[in-house]
């Protein structure tokens, strides 16, 4: 509406003529405002999904009123700012979390394609780390709240890593980083070695896009053994004394989204790094509520699971970065 198309296609037509560092800063910018635009859409899954409500109609409106939001009033965290944080027809306050949330989406996305950009990666990653980071942002904000991960951020996040791995093997960390302990593939790699050997096995390796289907799947399957066979023994406990479970399935599910994008070794990681960030908040929030009922103060994993993933986005293996700093 804003952004004719012919400006659109003047800009593409000068982009080779611009200096390199022109383009990533224009790309950056990009991202940014893409990741704002995707953010708002975040927000509407955020608080539709967990009741049961269409993401697509009704299309946006004042939930006191009903007034039907105009594009122009719309735009990401400029809308917000125009209009003072109040609906146009009812001045309805408009919670400062939505332009927070689009600007916080738009900010991990510049970080991602920067990231991405100064690793020397193929760029066909930008896909799978934007979809990836979406659902984690989903997940986080519904868990924390509603205390539950929607399957459909979980199976749909599963479903386009497959397709995305088969659409761009070559953005698969473990298949272009191969040895690299920030590509994550070691569970791959030894998985890969012992297929080699069986019959045929030679063979079937030669095509990119089966080993990118491998490693997805790999991961996949890593992250639901090793979050569901606690979720499946909390769920028989839960059962038999009658109290809360220790861990839900949709956690589990989450873990596998992450390991089927990031890979299995990746997915071992956030596990850990998730796991020990989890630890030190319910001690912290034990001592903070004078050392009452330890055991039984409850926190939403998948938040610590969003941000454990999110770092292995950021920073690659974090765990060998920090062997690197006490090394020197």
């Amino acid at each position: 509406v804003f952004f004719p198309v012919h400006r659109f296609l003047a800009l593409v037509t000068i982009l080779p003529t611009m200096p390199a560092v022109d383009v990533i800063h224009f790309f950056a910018l990009l991202s940014f405002v893409f990741g704002s635009m995707v953010g708002s859409f975040l927000n509407v899954v955020v608080w539709r999904l967990p009741r049961g409500e269409s993401l697509i109609h009704p299309p946006s409106h004042c939930p006191r009123c009903g007034w039907r939001i105009r594009p122009w009033e719309n735009i990401p965290i400029l809308s917000w700012l125009a209009l003072r944080g109040r609906c146009s027809a009812c001045h309805l306050p408009i919670s400062w979390r939505y332009p927070a949330g689009e600007a916080a989406t738009g900010a991990l996305f510049l970080l991602l394609f920067l990231r991405i950009v100064h690793s020397g990666w193929a760029l066909a990653v930008i896909p799978a780390y934007f979809w990836l980071s979406g659902a984690l942002l989903a997940a986080a904000l519904i868990d924390a709240q509603h205390r539950y991960i929607p399957n459909q951020i979980t199976y749909s996040g599963c479903v386009a890593a497959l397709i995305l791995a088969v659409l761009f093997p070559h953005a698969r960390l473990a298949l272009f980083l191969p040895g690299n302990p920030h590509g994550g593939g070691m569970l791959f790699t030894a998985a890969m070695d012992v297929l080699a050997k069986l019959p045929g096995g030679q063979a079937l390796l030669s095509f990119p896009r089966l080993q990118a289907t491998l490693d997805c799947l790999l991961g996949l399957g890593t992250g639901l053994i090793l979050l569901g066979i606690l979720a499946f023994a909390g769920s028989r406990l839960a059962k038999a004394s009658g109290k809360t479970e220790i861990m839900g399935w949709g956690d589990a599910k989450m873990l596998a989204m992450i390991g089927s994008f990031l890979g299995a070794d990746a997915c071992a990681y956030t596990l850990l790094a998730a796991s020990a960030a989890g630890f030190l908040i319910g001690f912290a929030r034990w001592l903070l509520h004078c050392r009452r009922d330890l055991l039984r103060q409850t926190l939403p994993f998948g938040p610590f699971l969003a941000a454990a993933a999110l770092l292995w986005m950021l920073t690659g293996n974090w765990l060998f970065r920090l062997y690197q700093l006490a090394e020197n």
